[in-house]
C-alpha cells in the first residue's frame, strides 16, 4: 500500500488518518507490521485502532517506538488488554526468547487474538489469559461497548447496563505470586481501569520487577469509575517510580534508580 511508503512515520500516521473513507473495501487480513514485518495480523477493518495498523502498519506511534524498541533487548511483557495482540505479537515475534502474558476480558476479541498469536507461530511465547486484570481478584461487570464494528471500547463498569456481562478478575500480584521473573514492560489498555491494574500490582511495584509501565489517562472513562485523572501518577510517584507524559493520554513510567 502506497501509505507505507511516507516518511517520518509521524506523518504517515496523520496521513492516514485522512484516507480511510476512501478505501472502504481494503484488506484486513494478514496485514503486516511495520515494526516487525514478520508478524502478520487479521483485523478489523471498521476499527479505528486497526485501521491505523491496516494503513499505517503500527498503531499508538508514541508508545510503540519504545516496545518496539525494547522488544529488541527482549524479556517478559504483561500485555492486559491485548485485544487482537498487536503488541503481543510484536513483542514476541523479535525472538525466540522474548515471552508474553496476554490478558483480554473481551469474548470477542479472545478468539481473534488467540487466531493472531497461533498464525504467527508464537503459542508458545504467549500465555492468553481471557480475564480482566484490577485491584482485586473476583468478578465484575463488563460492558461490551454497545458497538460491533469497534473491538476497544468495551471495559470494566460499575454501572448496571444490559450490555453488561461478568468477567472474572485477577491482579498481578497474585497471578505472578510464585514467579520471580523480572516483568520488562507492562503495558496496560484497559479503557479507563488502568489505574486498577497498578493498584492490584503494588507488591511488584514495591519491588521494582516491573521496569517499564505504558498505560493510559482516559478521564471519560475514569470518571465513570469514579478515578481521578492524576491517581495513577500519584500512585506510582509515591512507590518510587517516576511518570512522563508522552502525550495527553499515552504514559510512561519507570522506577527511580
Amino acid at each position: 500500500m502506497i501509505s507505507r511508503l511516507i516518511y517520518p512515520l509521524s506523518l504517515r500516521e496523520k496521513i492516514c488518518f485522512r484516507l480511510y473513507k476512501f478505501f472502504p473495501n481494503i484488506p484486513d487480513k494478514d496485514i503486516s507490521l511495520e515494526f516487525n514485518k514478520s508478524v502478520k495480523l487479521d483485523l478489523l477493518k471498521t476499527d479505528v485502532g486497526h485501521k491505523s495498523i491496516i494503513f499505517s502498519g503500527f498503531t499508538n506511534l508514541e508508545t510503540t517506538l519504545p516496545i518496539a524498541k525494547l522488544a529488541k533487548k527482549g524479556g517478559l511483557m504483561i500485555d492486559v488488554g491485548a485485544n487482537f495482540g498487536y503488541f503481543s505479537c510484536l513483542w514476541a515475534g523479535e525472538s525466540s526468547n522474548n515471552k508474553v502474558i496476554a490478558f483480554e476480558a473481551s469474548p470477542g476479541n479472545v478468539s481473534s487474538l488467540t487466531n493472531n498469536v497461533n498464525k504467527n507461530g508464537l503459542a508458545e511465547r504467549v500465555t492468553i489469559n481471557p480475564i480482566a486484570v484490577g485491584k482485586s481478584k473476583g468478578t465484575l461487570q463488563f460492558n461490551l461497548g454497545g458497538q460491533s464494528d469497534q473491538t476497544g471500547w468495551g471495559g470494566l463498569t460499575i454501572d448496571d447496563d444490559n450490555k453488561n456481562i461478568t468477567v472474572n478478575v485477577d491482579t498481578l500480584d497474585n497471578y505472578m505470586d510464585g514467579n520471580n521473573e523480572t516483568i520488562n514492560v507492562l503495558k496496560i489498555d484497559t479503557e479507563g481501569a488502568d489505574t486498577w491494574v497498578l493498584y492490584g500490582a503494588e507488591k511488584l511495584l514495591k519491588e521494582k520487577r516491573i521496569q517499564h509501565i505504558f498505560f493510559e489517562c482516559n478521564p471519560v472513562r475514569m470518571a465513570l469509575l469514579k478515578i481521578e485523572q492524576n491517581e495513577s501518577i500519584d500512585f506510582l510517584r509515591k512507590l518510587d517510580y517516576t511518570v512522563d507524559i508522552m502525550s495527553p493520554m499515552e504514559l510512561y513510567a519507570y522506577p527511580n534508580k
